[in-house]
């Protein structure tokens, strides 16, 4: 016997409960398994991209083009028209080229990778119902608007 205590209680051991979690014994740093997002589930024909904050369209070509047009267009004007008009006319000119060119390139990005609004896809049995209510006209229709 040691200090007062038998030998059973010394061989006796105790499992710990953890606080965290409803069930004893469960590790409380268990692996998260990753949450499917909305845009996995239902992908459509869009392109994501930065796990689903940038959405773009299959067809980025009109987006390219676009912000090459824009480029250029203002690289040429910040180039060979705005020195001249700075000193002809006022140097504010080219503070409200480039405010104007800072706001269209953003307005531009902001569109082109934001959501447009999507509406999930219906479940089959949504589809269904719909259907058949697209199918059924009101009672008070008259027929001779059905037949035009």
């Amino acid at each position: 016997m040691h200090l007062g205590v038998s030998e059973s209680m010394r061989e006796c051991e105790y499992s710990q409960i953890s606080t965290r979690s409803s069930t004893p014994m469960e590790t409380p740093y268990k692996k998260r398994t990753p949450k499917k997002r909305k845009w996995e589930i239902f992908p459509g024909r869009n392109k994501f991209y930065c796990d689903g904050r940038i959405m773009m369209a299959k067809q980025t070509g009109v987006f390219y083009l676009t912000l090459i047009l824009i480029l250029v267009t203002c690289g040429l004007f910040f180039t060979f028209d705005c020195p001249f008009l700075a000193q002809q006319l006022t140097p504010v000119i080219p503070v409200i080229g480039g405010v104007l060119f800072l706001f269209v390139l953003g307005t531009l990005l902001r569109t082109s990778f934001s959501d447009p609004g999507v509406l999930p896809r219906a479940s089959p049995d949504e589809a269904a119902d719909l259907e058949r209510q697209i199918g059924k006209p009101p009672k008070h229709w008259d027929q001779n608007l059905l037949l035009n």
